[in-house]
Parts: C-alpha cells; structure tokens; sequence
C-alpha cells in the first residue's frame, strides 16, 4: 500500500497568533493606523493654534537685529513685555526667559514663582517687580538688570551664547550699559532691541566652529 504524506497544517487547527505572516501583517497595520491618528491629531491642533494670533511679543529666530537675522519683534518700548525673549513655545503654552541672562543660571530667573529673586553673588532678596526695571539692586553683580545699564558691574549676556567645541571660553557677553546704545555689540544683535540699530547676523563669521 503507498503511503501518502500530509502536512501537519492540514490536519492540526493552527491557532491565528502562530500564523506569522498574518501576525506580521496585523502588526503592520495596527501601527500604520496608530501613525498616521496620531499625524492628524498634531495637524488638527497645529493648525487651530496657528490661527490665533499671539498677543505676546516674541523673536521667533536664533539670531538677532538687522535685515539678515529674520527678527521677528513688536515691541513697544520699554514696556511689560519688552523685558523678556520669547524662545520656546509648545501649543498655548509659552516659557519667558529675561533678556541679558546667561542660559546657566536660567533656574535663577523664573519670574511668576513664590520665591523673590535672589542676587546672585549676596543674599539679598528682590520682588520680581524689580527685575529689569532700570534700577538696581543689586550692586554686587548687578544680577537683577541683566537687560539695563542701570548697574555698573552688570552683564547683558548676548542671546547667541555659544562657546568653544572644546568647553573654553566664557559666555558671549559685554556691559549691560552697552544694551540699546545703537552699537551692534553682540553677533546676533540681541542687545540693541530698542534702539533701531540695523544689526547684521554675523554669528557664523564670527564663531565658525
């Protein structure tokens, strides 16, 4: 009598999670479906954020004055608004950084909490109130007018702050007494908001490591 063989998958029932292709397949669409919900989710909210306007000031690019830094600015004078640098926004939600300050010590400067400022070489307290407000109180470091001239030994920390590929160097700085003096200081020209100053962007030229 001749023997005829049979597959196994002809006469054992394979249960559907041990079919690897199907399995595969299943997967595939499962995270197709997952990419492209997720894609029109952001787009949806993307483009219903887009639609409103801001009613803050904001620089919008990593550069600084003049017709070769894109700047996009509407401030009005030394007002509120004109205190801060508006780098990140995520939806509704927008993070103020103080203009003049060195990135490093950007958890000493976080306007809105409980807790007043504290100069940052003493002890002593300020409201944030007092903060940039062309008065200072700060004497030691002049920490509390990082955006004015009002303090003799203040730095205005220039927005570029690259340093060295190697970690030397310091911050990109000058007096903040040099801040709206109609000279083009820093390579970004972050430190002539106010003045008018057609600052050209020469960052690269400057530091072209």
């Amino acid at each position: 009598m001749r023997k005829t063989w049979v597959k196994r998958d002809n006469i054992y029932y394979k249960p559907f999670y041990k079919q690897k292709l199907k399995m595969t397949l299943l997967g595939v669409l499962l995270m197709a479906f997952v990419f492209f919900g997720y894609q029109f989710f952001y787009i949806r909210n993307n483009g219903a954020g887009g639609k409103q306007p801001s009613n803050n000031n904001a620089v919008q690019d990593e550069g600084g004055g003049g017709g070769d830094g894109n700047r996009t600015a509407d401030f009005r004078g030394p007002s509120e608004d004109a205190r801060y640098v508006y780098v990140e926004k995520v939806g509704s939600y927008e993070k103020r950084i103080l203009r003049g300050i060195r990135l490093r010590d950007l958890d000493a400067y976080q306007p809105g909490s409980s807790a007043a400022f504290r100069c940052l070489s003493s002890t002593r307290h300020v409201s944030w109130a007092r903060v940039n407000d062309d008065y200072c109180d700060c004497p030691e470091d002049g920490s509390d007018e990082p955006g004015t001239g009002a303090c003799d030994r203040g730095r205005f920390y220039c927005r570029f702050q690259k340093r060295h590929a190697t970690g030397r160097g310091g911050y990109t700085s000058v007096p903040s007494g040099w801040a709206n003096d109609g000279v083009c200081d820093c390579c970004d020209g972050s430190d002539e908001w106010l003045s008018g100053a057609d600052c050209r962007n020469t960052c690269k030229e400057r530091f072209p490591y």
